[in-house]
């Protein structure tokens, strides 16, 4: 009696036109499961969501490097202080932390020569357009605007971010659910951030 054989008789490979018929009927149903998403409300509310992320953090970069909205303060106390280096015959002031007389507090990133402003002087502080947060301050008999430092991480975010949903909405992965998601929820989290900054 022969003894039966457990092996699988050998596959045939699949022709070049069997190989790209699958390929094609794969593309059509990705393409039929992009079109149905699109279709659905939380494509069309998070895509809502992500540019208004987007024009926030574009505006917080605007605000940072050109203009912003400057409400004046009257100064109370300065505090100084002094970095290691000289420039030419003067120490270079490394911050300076301004009261004003409404009780906030200004810790300012100066790492220059400056003329210091005195009490009861004025002190105009800017805001972004949008959120209104406080990103530089600037006062009688200074040259340019010098930036608060608790506001360095609205830039950094705006622009890790911004740059991110850029790319993700270049590669049109904002028309893949995982994708949309994800970056909504790391945006809301930024936009949270905001809040709390």
């Amino acid at each position: 009696m022969p003894a039966e054989s457990n092996k699988r008789p050998p596959r045939q490979p699949l022709s070049p036109e069997e190989v790209q018929e699958i390929i094609k009927i794969k593309k059509l149903k990705q393409q039929i499961k992009i079109e149905k998403f699109k279709q659905t409300r939380s494509y069309k509310y998070l895509n809502v969501f992500n540019v208004i992320c987007i024009t926030i953090y574009t505006e917080i970069i605007f605000a940072f490097l050109y203009s912003c909205a400057f409400q004046t303060y009257t100064i109370d106390s300065i505090a100084t202080y002094y970095g290691e280096s000289i420039i030419g015959t003067k120490r270079e002031l490394s911050s300076i932390v301004f009261k004003t007389t409404t009780g906030k507090e200004y810790d300012v990133g100066v790492r220059d020569t400056v003329i210091l402003p005195k009490v009861n002087d004025k002190l105009s502080v800017g805001r972004d357009w949008i959120l209104q947060k406080e990103i530089k301050v600037k006062w009688q008999g200074s040259g340019k605007a010098y930036y608060i430092k608790r506001s360095f991480p609205l830039l950094f975010i705006s622009i890790l971010l911004g740059i991110v949903s850029f790319v993700l909405f270049g590669y049109n992965l904002n028309q893949n659910s995982y994708s949309l998601n994800v970056i909504s929820f790391i945006n809301t989290l930024s936009i949270l951030s905001f809040f709390l900054l």
